[in-house]
């Protein structure tokens, strides 16, 4: 039996979260069933041994290759901490596996839905900007067009995760690349699972539901957390102190969980975003990726909802009252 690695490497906020919960909670399944490894104890193993070799380091990512090798069949790894890395380290990954036939997969979501879901998710992770900045941060960095002579930060930061040409040309120099698209909104709940188990080998029935630990969180709730990150900034607790209780509790479980209380973060689609999608499925084209999917997925769509900067100041108090009281009952029950 051949050995096979369906590399799985991203692109952040394109359903990642998703499919990596779909494994995990059907791994024993698709082991004994499927002849299908996915290596790790929990999608957090794999952070690990990818932190690990973004690092140089060894013994996470040893432990989880050694896996891989034991096993006959397909295996899967799928961490978009790898989507951006630098081509010395794509090949280190790559070298890990020198006999296993490895296939690349990116999954690739509108550019409008991803800024507006990115810009929730770095929030999320100790930034500071707002929607404003973000933005146009995004449009002035925008690969081609970079007009910054200073790049702005927020700018680098999306393009490194969300370059997709960029990242199927460094993988596409080592193993053969598939493009994944996200389904519009409106489409199958399922359909981009169907499309990623079609890249494993195997029917996309008969497995069990997964809990999302990824969700996003409202409008509200981002203004709430972008201002506390300012306060712990102050407080000379910058991000990465305390993640486990700031986005661990009060993020993914006390404000996601009020998410259908307050308005969405919304996005009309800009000018220049259009072009962008354009230019992104001609030069995906070009590099001779394989498609799973529709070009015209990745065609940007209008994201409903609210500029935050409109929000008013007590939907915003209100937010972070909510996350107060919720956060503290976490805590209380905790130490019960």
């Amino acid at each position: 039996m051949s050995r096979r690695l369906v590399l799985h490497v991203g692109a952040m906020k394109s359903g990642t979260s998703f499919i990596q919960s779909r494994l995990f909670a059907n791994k024993r399944m698709l082991l004994t069933e499927r002849d299908i490894l996915v290596p790790g104890m929990n999608w957090l193993s794999q952070v690990m041994a990818a932190r690990d070799v973004l690092g140089s380091g060894e013994q996470q990512w040893a432990k989880m290759a050694g896996k891989v090798h034991a096993h006959e069949g397909t295996s899967v790894i799928s961490m978009e901490y790898l989507g951006p890395v630098r081509p010395v380290v794509a090949q280190r990954v790559a070298a890990t596996f020198p006999d296993h036939a490895i296939e690349v997969v990116v999954t690739a979501r509108d550019l409008n839905r991803t800024i507006a879901a990115m810009w929730q998710e770095t929030v999320q992770n100790g930034r500071t900007w707002t929607f404003a900045d973000y933005l146009a941060g995004i449009e002035a960095w925008r690969p081609g067009h970079r007009d910054a002579i200073e790049p702005p930060e927020a700018g680098r930061t999306f393009w490194r995760q969300q370059n997709l040409v960029r990242i199927a040309r460094t993988w596409g120099e080592l193993a053969p690349v598939t493009v994944v698209t996200v389904p519009p909104p409106g489409a199958p709940r399922e359909l981009l699972w169907e499309r990623f188990c079609s890249l494993l080998g195997t029917a996309p029935t008969g497995f069990a539901p997964a809990r999302m630990d990824n969700e996003s969180v409202g409008a509200a709730s981002t203004l709430v957390i972008r201002r506390l990150n300012e306060l712990l900034n102050e407080a000379g607790l910058p991000f990465p102190e305390g993640t486990d209780l700031r986005k661990g509790v009060l993020a993914k479980q006390v404000l996601a969980a009020r998410k259908s209380a307050e308005p969405a973060i919304g996005l009309p689609v800009a000018p220049w975003v259009v072009a962008h999608a354009a230019h992104l499925v001609s030069a995906l084209s070009e590099a001779g990726v394989s498609l799973v999917g529709s070009w015209d997925d990745l065609t940007p769509v209008d994201v409903p909802g609210v500029d935050p900067a409109s929000l008013d100041s007590a939907e915003v108090l209100d937010a972070a009252i909510a996350g107060l009281a919720g956060f503290l009952a976490a805590q209380i029950r905790e130490s019960a």
